[in-house]
């Protein structure tokens, strides 16, 4: 009976973490303009939750991870991150990266999920 107790508790916890896929972020700047932003994302530590905050940049024609995390697979990627704020560049119209539609979701080869967030229109 002994044994037993460790093997269901195991389990119990690899059956939950079925529900828990690793996620990428990426920014993508499909302009011919640097584009900066940041953006702010809930960490847990030993002495609880806090907000971190880092900035980015994303040269012209190219992206960044914004974020590699494992997930619920049926969260919405607006949830992910508690602020996404983009810095206004002249001459282009951004994207809201507060509204969900604007996430383009794919899978990689082994079925992680992939968020791509195109800045501009």
């Amino acid at each position: 009976m002994k044994q037993l107790l460790p093997l269901l508790a195991c389990l119990s916890l690899t059956s939950c973490m079925t529900n828990y896929k690793m996620t990428t972020f990426y920014v993508k700047n499909n302009t011919d303009k640097t584009i900066n932003f940041k953006a702010s994302v809930e960490k847990l530590s030993s002495g609880g939750s806090f907000i971190m905050t880092l900035p980015f940049t994303v040269l012209p024609k190219d992206s960044v991870l914004a974020r590699k995390v494992q997930l619920r697979k049926d969260a919405s990627p607006t949830a992910w991150f508690t602020q996404f704020i983009l810095f206004p560049v002249d001459s282009v119209k951004l994207n809201d990266p507060n509204d969900a539609n604007n996430w383009i979701k794919s899978a990689d080869a082994k079925g992680n999920q992939i968020y791509i967030f195109n800045v501009a229109r």
